[in-house]
């Protein structure tokens, strides 16, 4: 009896054992792209197009939807969005049509976050994919796919309308410091870094309201402006500049 008592306690012992270690494991770490989150974006979102234009394509959709470096939200929601016949919406490009390519465009850069945008080089075609990057153990995952529909979209002249500082010479790496840069704050986040770029029509109001062309050889670091501008893949730009008090 005694036996009995002493094999069902190892037992009941053995299990704990077997619950602890199974919930001390917790979820697997993420994954990281060790590019950096423009190539990390660059590359994934390539491969996708490459996928769905050629189905025996490797990497595959499959495997393109389970990739260890999106989190497991987004892989969560990309498999149910495949699972959805009643929608024809890709859950990566955001586009209901493949397209023949793709722009990729940097609407900040952190050191542990970044954003960029995704539309189709046809320039009918308005639906676009914002892609969200987390900076994590030195390198870059995909955090989560927003899409918006260029239908419901508001008109903008500017695609990138901010206020911040100028910065140049003290711009700290990966930023090129031959380049001005515009650092501002978003989603009450501070420290977003755009290079900026300025062609012989910029435009640049003064504190006094006088326009003129932008010489920015005599701008001055860490002067408050506000910039409307276009975002391309190598920043903003610049259409106007106003400096602000």
């Amino acid at each position: 009896m005694k036996k009995t008592k002493v094999i069902a306690i190892i037992i009941i012992l053995l299990g704990i054992i077997g619950l602890i270690w199974v919930f001390s494991k917790g979820e697997p770490e993420q994954q990281v792209s060790k590019l950096d989150a423009v190539d990390t974006a660059g590359e994934f979102y390539q491969n996708w197009l490459n996928a769905l234009k050629a189905p025996n394509a490797e990497p595959n959709i499959k495997t393109l939807s389970e990739s260890p470096i999106l989190s497991k939200s987004l892989r969560e929601k990309i498999k149910n969005a495949q699972k959805d016949s009643e929608t024809a919406l890709d859950p990566v490009l955001c586009q209901t049509e493949v397209p023949e390519d793709i722009s990729m465009r940097r609407v900040f850069i952190t050191e542990d976050e970044a954003q960029m945008l995704v539309t189709s080089k046809n320039k009918e075609v308005t639906d676009q994919a914002t892609v969200i990057l987390r900076g994590y153990n030195d390198g870059w995952y995909i955090d989560d796919i927003q899409c918006s529909l260029g239908e419901f979209a508001p008109e903008r002249e500017f695609s990138f309308e901010k206020e911040g500082f100028l910065l140049k010479d003290s711009i700290p790496e990966p930023y090129n410091p031959k380049n001005w840069h515009l650092v501002f704050e978003e989603n009450g986040q501070s420290g977003h870094v755009v290079p900026l770029f300025f062609d012989s029509e910029t435009q640049c109001t003064d504190l006094s309201g006088k326009e003129s062309i932008c010489k920015p050889e005599e701008f001055t670091e860490a002067t408050k402006v506000f910039v409307r501008s276009q975002m391309t893949e190598r920043g903003a730009d610049v259409k106007q500049l106003q400096f602000v008090k």
